[in-house]
């Protein structure tokens, strides 16, 4: 919905439609002045592994006074690439890079974690130092991403693991301590190197990283203990993705699994844990709230750790308003329903929600509920650097397609405008999908 004239000025008093996801909370030892998180995704704009200004200017526009940025995934092990110009969190030289960045998103007034992700055998040999093989828990390759049939992973030894358990600390502590990020997030969800040992189809060890669950879960443990070692567990999140099989992880006993690894967080009061749908993952789309497989571990995280859920809750709206006809599509001149797929990758087509009608409205539910105490948006953020205000407003949300969001140029990356700066509305004219 549109706020009218004499409503509270932006990130000022209670949103009249939405006061939960615009509420205060305080997560870790930051102050929020909003539940709404722009999530991490990798953009690949870093040559040469290093951030830059384009990501100093990137994570610029998408901040706000008191809201909370999470980058893109950054490997603290130069076993952990697996796509192209991501950038590392490894040496110092990375750190200083990383600056700009958080100063960037300082000068709003907003916050940002950086993500800690070492991908395993999502890898392949042409990011792996001298053309070696992926890393992983066991000699289990994923078949695919340039991984030809026949190929393997390498099984860390014990002292490999014990060094990437150290390189996890390493780079925690060179993120807060010299790159100046708020904190850090532990990439353990989507198949990735964490994940791929905790889940019995991609874990065939028989020593005590292998084998129960206690052994498999082992290694995330390790590497919390080891970055709680480096800063404080106020500064520490950690993303798990139950159940929703990315990147082809699997384990029939999955709840027994993720029940004893929530426990076991129990014991330190950590940031937050980030939690992604299962249904997003699968299908695009968000599922219905109370079918979730995560409502099972959701009471499994204690206070003071707060829980964040990411995954879906803007498609999912948006689906349903624009059936209900609470939404419409509406295109710039030259596009209409007949060039969709030229406006969406031109950035020219635009979601409008009617009065009474909010994009917010899946977050702001899941907050009233108690299911969350922040929600995660993400490729929204991509194409409305400004997302949180068009939320707050009630303005029009800009539709995209992938065809900039990996690799390239500003293009699709920093170039795309406000909704002040697009001119708004008048731009563009009525239409309907």
């Amino acid at each position: 919905m549109s706020l009218s004239k004499g409503s509270p000025a932006f990130l000022h008093g209670s949103h009249p439609s939405l006061p939960n996801l615009f509420s205060p909370i305080k997560v870790g030892d930051m102050t929020l002045s909003h539940r709404v998180v722009m999530g991490p995704m990798t953009r690949s704009r870093a040559p040469g592994s290093i951030a830059n200004d384009q990501q100093a200017l990137y994570y610029h526009q998408r901040a706000t006074p008191g809201g909370l940025l999470i980058s893109e995934g950054t490997p603290p092990s130069v076993s952990g690439h697996g796509y192209a110009h991501v950038p590392s969190l490894i040496t110092r030289e990375h750190a200083l890079a990383w600056r700009k960045s958080t100063a960037a998103v300082h000068d709003v007034g907003g916050y940002i974690y950086a993500q800690l992700w070492h991908v395993g055998r999502v890898s392949s040999p042409q990011f792996q130092p001298n053309g070696a093989s992926p890393v992983s828990a066991s000699e289990i390759p994923l078949l695919s991403r340039n991984a030809p049939k026949g190929s393997l992973t390498h099984p860390l030894t014990v002292p490999e693991i014990k060094a990437i358990v150290q390189e996890y600390k390493t780079s925690a502590d060179l993120a807060v301590h010299t790159a100046g990020f708020d904190g850090v997030e532990i990439h353990g969800a989507h198949g990735y190197l964490i994940d791929q040992f905790l889940h019995a189809n991609t874990n065939s060890r028989t020593d005590e990283y292998g084998g129960s669950i206690e052994n498999r879960a082992r290694f995330v443990l390790e590497i919390v203990e080891a970055v709680l070692h480096a800063v404080p567990a106020s500064k520490v999140g950690i993303r798990l993705s139950p159940g929703a099989g990315i990147h082809k992880v699997r384990d029939d006993n999955y709840v027994e699994l993720f029940s004893y690894v929530f426990r076991k967080l129990q014991k330190y009061p950590l940031a937050y844990i980030h939690l992604t749908e299962p249904g997003w993952a699968d299908l695009g789309i968000g599922p219905a709230r109370g079918e979730s497989v995560l409502n099972q571990f959701i009471p499994l995280i204690k206070e003071p750790t707060k829980v964040l859920i990411t995954g879906g809750y803007l498609k999912e709206v948006s689906d349903q308003a624009i059936k209900a006809g609470l939404a419409r599509v509406e295109y710039a001149e030259n596009f209409g329903p007949a060039t969709a797929k030229e406006a969406l990758k031109a950035g020219k087509a635009q979601l409008v929600f009617k009065e009474g009608a909010s994009a917010g409205t899946g977050g702001e539910e899941a907050i009233k509920s108690g299911r969350a105490h922040l929600v995660g948006y993400a490729t929204s953020f991509i194409p409305n650097p400004d997302f949180v205000k068009r939320l707050w407003y009630g303005w029009p949300l800009t539709m995209a397609d992938q065809t900039h969001y990996y690799a390239g140029t500003e293009t699709g990356y920093s170039d795309w405008p406000s909704y002040l700066e697009s001119g708004g509305a008048k731009v563009f004219k009525k239409a309907s999908l």
